[in-house]
């Protein structure tokens, strides 16, 4: 008996099969561009993204033919939207996060709603990254394509749309349209009026685990499947992604990094105050019922790394396709070994928390004759870095205690990313070794909801989670202390240009 995790990121998809006791049977992925038809808008094409899932599944199934698979469940990025007909075939792109297009849609619900009450009902911080904003946008600027559309979807509730006919969606991801209310678990009609659309345009809210049908026939047929599979409510990635690699421990946080890097604690309540609204600090249900996760943001983490890389690394990229190794790996190689004399803010596609500025942009200080691409490369790690400790700073201040840091992700491939992390935030580090933790969680939640699990953090225990662990360098703790309190001067004076370029 085996359950299948399936997880949908920015530019790939993840696949892997379980069994019983937890362990790892098969895995496949697959890739899919991201499309960037103008500046500041990021999209992909749906049905890509699902023939690519489908691609994944028959291949990690047929990898484990003689174990029966049982159940499927979703893990999904959250806050896009994909205008879809009656049978859910999409009608245009879908929307990503990051793109920024909609921001002026953003401000229109701060001004007939209100900021308090928006984040008061919904726990989301106003901000164009929510999907509800890019409902507007497409209301706005293609009016037709609005009128034509019967389901706005997410990808979680997308997918499982085309694996059993029927629009569900978890409350983890639902929470990340800044349209539900998590107090109630219900739609919020004032937020959708804005759209002057009701809830009937969206999927159905459901928790996590629960069985939301079988697996269409003709899906099944396609993955070579003959016994009757259950499909399974999934959750949004990043609560996934703690549920697979057993984060529950008090003052520990989930640092995932890939293109946007997520700093993520559990909580057993949604803290709606002034002060989280102030920080901009978002809460959301957990896919673990009746507990809750909070966030802060780093809008451009691994997008930026990629950037310096596809720009400045020419050699390193043609070295490693002579030599298969990983063009990373070669860059951080070549970082001196002290702390750099720059200054890097990596806001690239914006600012994360607290000021979640769509206007912001990346700036640099401190280059001379002397500087370096490998200088530079480093900096732009400190900067993450930096962001990242100035988050952990929010939380700590907001009560919620951080001791140490579970790293998952691309990042945690790198000893000197982590190194990093762990001199400039003055926390432990422990790197994961196994990058599947979001397949992997939505697996545990497949087998849940077919009754396999009894219990997610019991079982979530046992997953096959490796770690590489990172404790402070005191020098450079102590000489980042400093640099780090010169790169909040420099990010504060840099904020006064950003309404000017």
């Amino acid at each position: 008996m085996s359950i299948l995790g399936l997880d949908i990121g920015t530019t790939g998809c993840k696949a892997i099969v379980i069994n019983q006791a937890g362990e790892i049977l098969s895995r496949a992925s697959c890739q899919y561009p991201l499309i960037t038809p103008k500046p500041g808008w990021a999209e992909l094409d749906s049905m890509q993204v699902w023939k690519a899932a489908l691609a994944s599944m028959r291949k990690a199934i047929h990898d484990t033919a003689g174990d029966p698979l049982q159940a499927i469940s979703v893990s999904a990025m959250g806050d896009s939207i994909i205008p879809c007909d009656h049978n859910f075939q999409p009608l245009h792109n879908c929307i990503l996060a990051f793109d920024t297009r909609n921001t002026p849609e953003a401000g229109i619900f701060e001004e007939k709603i209100g900021r308090k009450r928006i984040f008061e009902v919904t726990g989301q911080p106003v901000h164009p990254t929510y999907s509800i904003t890019k409902v507007l946008w497409i209301k706005n600027h293609l009016p037709e394509l609005f009128e034509n559309t019967r389901y706005f979807l997410c990808f979680e509730d997308f997918i499982t749309a085309q694996l059993c006919g029927i629009a569900a969606i978890s409350y983890s991801s639902v929470a990340r349209t800044m349209a539900f209310d998590i107090n109630t678990f219900c739609w919020d009609q004032q937020i959708l009026d804005v759209c002057n659309i009701n809830e009937e345009k969206f999927a159905t809210p459901l928790p996590s685990g629960k069985i939301v049908a079988n697996l269409k026939k003709e899906v099944a047929d396609h993955l070579g499947l003959k016994d009757m599979v259950k499909v399974v409510v999934g959750g949004h990635d990043q609560p996934c992604g703690a549920l697979g690699c057993g984060l529950f421990e008090a003052g520990c946080a989930l640092d995932s990094t890939g293109t946007v890097e997520v700093l993520l604690v559990t909580h057993s309540e949604a803290i709606l105050s002034e002060e989280m609204l102030e920080a901009n600090i978002c809460f959301w249900p957990h896919v673990i019922s009746g507990e809750y996760c909070a966030c802060g943001q780093i809008l451009t983490a691994g997008a930026a790394f990629r950037w310096f890389k596809d720009n400045f690394a020419q050699f390193e990229i043609a070295l490693a396709n002579e030599k298969n190794l990983d063009a990373y790996n070669l860059i951080t190689s070549g970082f001196p070994s002290l702390p750099t004399d720059l200054l890097f803010i990596p806001h690239l596609s914006g600012s994360g928390t607290p000021e979640f500025t769509p206007l912001a942009k990346g700036a640099i200080y401190g280059i001379s004759l002397q500087t370096t691409k490998y200088d530079l490369a480093k900096a732009i790690l400190e900067g993450i870095s930096f962001e990242l400790k100035l988050n952990i700073d929010l939380l700590e201040k907001a009560r919620m205690p951080i001791n140490s840091l579970r790293s998952v992700g691309g990042a945690a491939n790198s000893r000197e990313w982590m190194q990093l992390k762990a001199d400039i935030t003055g926390k432990q580090v422990a790197a994961s070794q196994f990058a599947d933790q979001c397949p992997y969680g939505a697996a545990l939640l497949a087998g849940y909801g077919i009754g396999i699990f009894d219990d997610l953090k019991q079982v979530s225990r046992k997953s096959p989670h490796k770690f590489l662990t990172f404790e402070p360098d005191i020098d450079s703790k102590i000489i980042y202390e400093k640099k780090f309190m010169d790169y909040l001067k420099f990010r504060f004076n840099v904020f006064d240009l950003y309404e000017k370029f």
